[in-house]
C-alpha cells in the first residue's frame, strides 16, 4: 500500500541545541481499524544517545504519539512507548526491546531498521474521532536523560502523568534529544478515499 505523500507536514523547530532535523516527513495509513505511521526521515539515533550506545550502555527512548484537534488546541488521545537500544560493537547491529505494552524485541537491525521499527509499532484507532473532522497527528521522541534511573528490564518503565510531564519539559525547553514531526490538518475520511484510489 502506498503512503499518501500529501499528507506531510514540515515540522521546522526554533533553536540551534535541538538535533531535530529540520525538515522531516511523518505519513499515515489506514491499517484496518487503525491508522499507523511512519517517518522515513526522523533520525534519533544521533549524538550523545549514540555515544553512550556505543560505549556499551543502554538507552531508552520514549516516544509519544498524541492525536490533536481544534488547531491542536485539543489533545483527543495520547499514547506511549518506551524502546530500549543497545549496541552489539562486533556486528555494528542495534537491538531494542519494546517495553511498556506487548514485550517484544528485535536485533541485528541497522539503525535505520531500528529506528523504524520502533516507528511502525506506533498507531492509533480510527474510532479516536470524527472521520470528517480535522487532526493532527504528533510524534514526539526522547532519549533518556543519563542522570535520570535507568528502566529495569522487566519493567514496563514509569507512569503516563510522569511520561506526559516530561515530554512537556523537553518541548518547551528544546532538548537536544527530543525531536518532534506533526502531519496535519488530516480528515480520516479522506485517508480511507485516497488509500482506497491507490490501490486500484
Amino acid at each position: 500500500m502506498k503512503l499518501i505523500p500529501r499528507l506531510c507536514f514540515l515540522a521546522v523547530t526554533a533553536g540551534t541545541v535541538c538535533l531535530c532535523v529540520l525538515a522531516q516527513e511523518l505519513f499515515l495509513r489506514p491499517a484496518g481499524d487503525q491508522v499507523k505511521i511512519s517517518a522515513p526521515k526522523l533520525n534519533f539515533l544521533t549524538g550523545k544517545p549514540l555515544d553512550r550506545l556505543r560505549d556499551g550502555n543502554n538507552v531508552a527512548y520514549d516516544f509519544q504519539l498524541s492525536i490533536l484537534a481544534d488547531s491542536k488546541a485539543t489533545v483527543l488521545r495520547r499514547s506511549f512507548e518506551r524502546f530500549v537500544f543497545s549496541y552489539d560493537l562486533w556486528e555494528e547491529r542495534f537491538s531494542v526491546t519494546r517495553m511498556r505494552s506487548t514485550r517484544s524485541q528485535v536485533s541485528h537491525l541497522t539503525a535505520a531498521a531500528a529506528e523504524s521499527w520502533c516507528v511502525d509499532n506506533m498507531g492509533f484507532s480510527v474510532a479516536v474521532t470524527d472521520p470528517e473532522k480535522p487532526i493532527w497527528v504528533r510524534l514526539e521522541v526522547r532519549a533518556q536523560d543519563p542522570k535520570e534511573p535507568a528502566p529495569l528490564i522487566n519493567e514496563p518503565g514509569m507512569s503516563i502523568q510522569g511520561l506526559i510531564e516530561i515530554f512537556s519539559r523537553a518541548s518547551k525547553a528544546r532538548q537536544p534529544q527530543y525531536w518532534k514531526v506533526e502531519a496535519g490538518p488530516i480528515r480520516l475520511a479522506d485517508l480511507k478515499r485516497d488509500s482506497g484510489r491507490s490501490g486500484d
